[in-house]
């Protein structure tokens, strides 16, 4: 039946009977068939005699049911038994049950032994590849390459570099992308001549990590190798993410153009660190600076670094086709979607890059139909990413479109339809604009507005929703809305819910217990607790990430060791936010501490750091003690990438201290990661950070946010070295943490480097840095020859620093302010405006002040106007005034009272996020003072300001 037999004249085929066989195996307590004291039956081929050639039908399930563990163990060491399984169509799972019980009884069976695809599986233990010889290693090694495709085990890669003591070039062949798990003390100890010619082999393997490629460039330039041209920086590859920035600095810039146009360098650059990508555009763009010169020079990739002034374009010069294919940030692409107007373009066909720079500013030249290409241009649609908007963005155009809505709610953004109301919805229509809706993220929406409630009560009377208890239909039309429910509605629905949940971003506490009941009730497709295993966990998706102990308490500790070897490296890849990978690590560990005189889990290794489940089973007191100070120093980059809790990272902290008790190299500072964010300022003190290298691994985003203090001591000893200064490269890689400094080191930013820099983000600033801020990036940009729109787009996030006079001529200037850039003002500027210099400022965007009338600042502005003027703005505003009589009181208290006000807001700079305030904490008084003052001409006192009109302003009017 399994070799001669001819099923197409059959009325059954080789699944049937496999069914038979697997019915008559399993019919029975034993192993059936089988008898070790029968001379008929007691062969251990035993899967070879009884399945054979079926066993391609073979299920994990059939498997554990044809007899007990202790039953079957004498059948899989039998060489036939094992060639038989050796087959690229059984099951992973089943071939690697196979492979983990083969091991569980016997510790000692040789992994040479093993043939074709069965030396792939995850479940060999990493102690048979570390005990193997020199030659049975490239034997391995060999044969991993033939049968194991581009299957990388981090884990056995290790276990097999460790024992290699001589290494050649050919010996890095046959390593191939296991080279990359050699160490620091393996690197080192090849002389320079070796890795030179080796660079072919080298250079072409993926995932270096950045220290190890360092410590390659390093023993290469060091005995003389020079990376100076185009042709040397292709030559070393994939370890270009290893090359100090300042050695890219040393490049002329015509051969990093050359360079430039080589895809195999641009590539790899891609993976480099931000200062180093950086450090190459900026070369790149002394060639030539003329905007249409960069555009067309800078690769695609890597255009995102390119300073916002650079793309300001002369009438003409714009080349859409260019830019279309480039990747851009949303303060770049602002500052160009207006020069649109100039060309002749298909909006359909512009990218999500290009189309996130809509702003009503950016759009403010276009016809109204062009508007309306635009924004229908930002729809969902299949096969091309998301056009990323944010609020402002989104209610600007709401605003625009404005008595033009129509019922085709798919031909707008998703994120839009969150701003729409009843009117703008006809009855009969109410179930498709649901469904629209269902695509939106609803994180975008200030938590202010209250849209996900607002919506969820339109949409429980559209679709007939009665009780807590939806429908598999009702999740379908509801899409992300559910990310918004609560945990009566989780706990209730049809058990569709817990699959939509899965695309959500977050879940609160009461959301993450409710799907735990359900998933621990077994109603669910994921069955009863006592059927769990690593495959349930996979098929859960993101959701294991956000579960508790309580969820994790039903799995193994091996097969929790297991799941975590997948699914960590995807959460690093996928960058989730480190406090998310600290919380995970809590919950999925368990309380119990192994107490001991010493290590008694096993001391930590190179192999077992490689683990990418690692520290998992080593509790706090384990990882202590058995982790000793030499494994750290030449892991310390594999230690600080995988060990997310926070104590974990303070023992690494104290032992790096004993390490480096004078103090703490550049090339392992670069090292730390998230680590580095446990540090007191006491360990930042012993640091070495002289380089801008080091500064920029820091200060990554991706590895947490920084304490203030911590962030002014890094700056300040990077600022200590001779020759380190504030410059452009410096700023866009602290960004944020500016705002820690001292304003007399604010004060050293010259305007040549604001202007070369990113838009920075100073929202945490005090209002004296934001003045000096201001007036750094005042000067810098009023030299340009730019309109006052292109000029407002490069200084708007400094504006909380501009005094009342700025503000006011740029109410004239026709800018359309985002409502986020007028509530970022200082208190005093916006209490001083009056209802003419606002209607100036936010232009299209006006109808946001009524959308945003709970917000603290806007309340106090609203109730500083005679109710005649806010009229005027037609939308709606209405001001609580009733005593007309008190003695106005000084611009001061205006001040202190509005800014009491705004701290009852979650997000005093912005507003828009804050708690709404139901009433103006300033009295009827002061607003008549106020008013009465700014409409004679008197300027309200802005402390600290400049007395006279900034000279961006004058250049622009």
């Amino acid at each position: 039946m399994g070799n001669t037999f001819v099923y197409t004249s059959s009325d059954f085929g080789r699944q049937d009977v496999y069914t038979t066989i697997s019915s008559y195996l399993t019919a029975s307590s034993g192993a059936r068939c089988y008898n070790s004291s029968n001379p008929e039956l007691n062969s251990v081929s035993w899967f070879v005699n009884n399945i054979g050639s079926f066993v391609t039908f073979i299920t994990l399930g059939d498997f554990t049911s044809f007899g007990s563990a202790s039953q079957t163990q004498v059948f899989l060491e039998d060489t036939a038994n094992l060639e038989l399984f050796n087959n690229i169509n059984i099951s992973a799972d089943v071939r690697d049950y196979y492979i983990a019980q083969l091991y569980t009884f016997n510790l000692t069976f040789k992994v040479l032994n093993l043939p074709g695809i069965l030396l792939c599986s995850p479940d060999i233990p990493s102690s048979e590849f570390s005990s193997l010889n020199e030659a049975d290693i490239m034997v391995i090694l060999d044969r991993r390459k033939q049968f194991c495709g581009k299957t990388v085990d981090p884990e056995v890669n290790a276990a097999l570099t460790s024992n290699i003591k001589t290494f050649t070039a050919q010996t890095f062949i046959s390593l191939g992308s296991a080279v990359t798990s050699m160490t620091s003390v393996q690197i080192t100890s090849v002389s320079s001549s070796v890795l030179v010619a080796s660079l072919p082999t080298l250079g072409s393997v993926a995932n270096w990590t950045q220290d190890k490629a360092a410590t390659i460039i390093q023993t290469i330039t060091t005995s003389g190798y020079q990376i100076n041209n185009a042709v040397s920086l292709e030559s070393i590859g994939t370890l270009i993410i290893g090359v100090p920035s300042d050695s890219i600095k040393k490049i002329p810039a015509s051969e990093l153009l050359t360079a430039s146009k080589n895809p195999i360098v641009v590539s790899n650059l891609i993976d480099a660190p931000k200062v180093l990508q950086e450090t190459f555009v900026q070369k790149i763009i002394s060639v030539d600076p003329s905007p249409a010169k960069v555009v067309e020079n800078v690769p695609d990739t890597l255009a995102t670094v390119i300073p916002p002034y650079k793309l300001i374009f002369p009438e003409g010069t714009a080349n859409i086709n260019l830019i279309n294919q480039k990747t851009w940030t949303q303060d770049q692409s602002i500052m160009f979607l207006m020069t649109l107007a100039e060309t002749d373009y298909d909006a359909e066909q512009l990218s999500p890059s290009v189309l996130q720079g809509f702003t009503c500013t950016s759009v403010q030249k276009l016809t109204k139909t062009k508007i309306g290409q635009l924004i229908r241009s930002c729809r969902p649609r299949n096969s091309r990413a998301k056009v990323e908007l944010k609020e402002s963005q989104l209610t600007c155009m709401y605003n625009l479109l404005q008595g033009d809505l129509s019922q085709s709610f798919t031909d707008y953004p998703s994120d839009l339809l969150l701003y729409f109301s009843n009117q703008n919805i006809q009855k009969s229509n109410c179930r498709s604009y649901f469904s629209a809706l269902g695509a939106a993220d609803f994180t975008v929406a200030s938590s202010a507005l209250n849209k996900a409630q607002q919506q969820l009560s339109q949409a429980r009377s559209c679709l007939g929703i009665n009780s807590f208890t939806l429908s598999s239909d009702h999740l379908e039309v509801l899409g992300n809305m559910v990310c918004t429910l609560d945990s009566s509605y989780i706990e209730n629905s049809d058990l569709l819910i817990l699959e939509k949940l899965k695309v959500c971003k977050d879940f609160s506490g009461s959301q993450v217990a409710a799907m735990e009941k359900l998933l621990i009730s077994g109603k669910t497709k994921y069955g009863n607790v006592a059927s769990w295993n690593q495959q349930t966990l996979e098929n859960l998706g993101i959701l294991p990430l956000y579960l508790t102990r309580n969820f994790w308490s039903y799995f193994k500790p091996t097969t929790k060791k297991t799941f975590l070897k997948g699914f960590l490296p995807t959460l690093r890849k996928e960058k989730t936010q480190k406090t998310k990978l600290k919380t995970l690590f809590k919950q999925v560990t368990s309380l119990v501490v192994k107490r001991g005189a010493g290590c008694t889990v096993g001391n930590i290794t190179e192999v077992t750091i490689s683990d990418p489940s690692f520290p998992f089973g080593y509790d706090l007191s384990q990882f202590d003690l058995c982790l000793d100070v030499p494994v750290l120093k030449e892991n310390l980059n594999a230690i600080c990438e995988n060990v997310d809790d926070n104590d974990y990272q303070t023992v690494i902290l104290g032992k790096l201290n004993q390490a480096y008790p004078s103090g703490v190299s550049d090339q392992d500072v670069k090292s730390l990661g998230s680590v580095s964010r446990v540090a007191s300022l006491e360990d930042i003190s012993k640091w070495n950070i002289t380089i801008i290298d080091t500064l920029a691994a820091l200060m990554k985003t991706e590895d947490g946010p920084w304490d203030p203090a911590q962030s002014k001591a890094i700056i300040m000893k990077y600022l200590s070295t001779s020759g380190n200064s504030l410059g452009s490269t410096e700023l866009d890689i602290i960004d944020s943490n500016l705002c820690s400094l001292d304003p007399s080191t604010l004060k050293t930013i010259t305007p040549d480097s604001i202007k070369n820099a990113i838009l920075l983000d100073v929202t945490s600033c005090s209002l004296e840095q934001k003045i000096i801020l201001y007036e750094i990036s005042n000067s810098s940009f009023s030299s340009l020859n730019a309109t006052s729109q292109d000029i407002y787009n490069l200084i708007k996030g400094y504006l909380g620093g501009a005094p009342l006079m700025d503000i006011v001529a740029l109410s004239t200037q026709n800018i359309n302010m985002a409502i986020d850039i007028f509530l970022s003002l200082d208190i005093n500027v916006i209490t001083g405006l009056t209802v003419t210099n606002v209607q100036g400022l936010l232009g299209e965007n006006l109808p946001d002040l009524k959308l945003f009338e709970n917000n603290a600042v806007i309340q106090t502005w609203v109730n500083l106007q005679q109710q005649s003027d806010l009229n005027r703005l037609d939308v709606g505003l209405i001001n609580n005034r009733t005593d007309l009589t008190t003695a106005a009181p000084t611009s001061i208290n205006i001040e202190k009272n509005a800014t009491t006000s705004i701290k009852e807001s979650t997000n005093a700079t912005t507003g828009i996020e804050g708690t709404m305030s139901t009433s103006s904490s300033v009295s009827v008084a002061e607003m008549s003072s106020t008013n009465a003052a700014t409409n004679s001409g008197a300027s309200v006192s802005n402390a600290g300001t400049s007395n006279v009109t900034g000279p961006m302003l004058e250049s622009a009017m």
